[in-house]
């Protein structure tokens, strides 16, 4: 049995074997290690298999198996990516970013003087969507600190090097969130996660009820501030990425908190759509449901 100190000698030794290799290769590899899992039973293939089930019911069997087998290949250069992510310098990381479309809201959304709020579901290359855009523009970035204290302050610091700063989900940090807004800067929130027992409602996300976040909804009504989501998209053969900007519907302003949480639900569900695969199908989304039931029991 490995001691927690030799698990994070094997985590950061990892990570910097990743870093060392060229994308093309970085991301060869990580789609082989998931090509590799995607074979064998286990808690994360039933979840996908179950999460994809809800939102593509007519969906047939042999494409479902499809876009699960699609989506392990993307989890795998999730995982591998890390390395060059985290490690590698603004001039090698930022031009991999090949394309920006919807860069007009990007250049618009300060014009206003209340700042932008951006919300970046966990697709994609999620953690190329902060340092890119904090490069460009001041940002500060609502996360859960990770449990284990080295690997939280070294993914902190690789976060931050390029200028975002992050903030924890507590009250300092909406605060800190609303302050940004008030100096005309970026604020960064993943929409998509349960927010626990006090943070959300349900609301309709692929059809079916799920514990959705109203923090996004209420910050918007106290700034007013210009709102889009962002996916950062992997293009195949390591050839880098496409960054996606898409204005928020207007309900999503709205003083009902079912309908702006309805409306960022089905922004999010736009994102998706881009690239199913690329969307984190192995988290429990509706593990909260108002009947009780939990559609991830056996």
């Amino acid at each position: 049995m490995l001691s927690d100190a030799n698990k994070i000698a094997l985590v950061f030794g990892f990570m910097r074997f990743c870093a060392r290799l060229p994308l093309w290769l970085n991301h060869a590899m990580g789609a082989s290690l998931g090509a590799f899992y995607v074979l064998f039973p286990s808690r994360d293939r039933r979840i996908v298999w179950v999460n994809l089930t809800i939102a593509y019911p007519g969906m047939s069997g042999i494409n479902r198996a499809k876009l699960c087998t699609a989506y392990f290949l993307s989890l795998g250069k999730t995982l591998t990516e890390l390395g060059p992510l985290w490690m590698w310098s603004k001039d090698r990381l930022m031009p991999l970013v090949r394309e920006v479309r919807g860069q007009a809201l990007l250049d618009d959304a300060f014009s206003g003087g209340k700042g932008a709020m951006v919300l970046c579901p966990h697709m994609g290359t999620w953690e190329l969507v902060g340092p890119f855009l904090s490069v460009q523009h001041p940002m500060t970035i609502l996360y859960q600190p990770f449990e284990q204290p080295e690997i939280a302050a070294f993914m902190q610091a690789a976060r931050e090097r390029l200028g975002a700063k992050l903030v924890p989900t507590d009250m300092s940090g909406v605060r800190a969130l609303l302050s940004s807004l008030k100096r005309n800067e970026f604020v960064g929130i993943l929409p998509d996660q349960d927010p626990g027992d006090n943070g959300g409602i349900y609301a309709p996300f692929f059809a079916k009820p799920a514990n959705t976040m109203v923090l996004a909804s209420k910050l918007l009504r106290k700034s007013h501030a210009p709102v889009f989501f962002t996916v950062c998209e992997r293009l195949s053969w390591g050839r880098g990425y496409r960054l996606h900007v898409l204005a928020a519907d207007s309900d999503i302003y709205s003083e009902d908190d079912l309908i702006s949480v309805t409306a960022l639900n089905e922004g999010v569900e736009r994102c998706v759509a881009l690239n199913p695969s690329q969307y984190v199908w192995n988290y429990k989304r509706w593990r909260r449901q108002v009947d009780g039931l939990d559609p991830y029991q056996r």
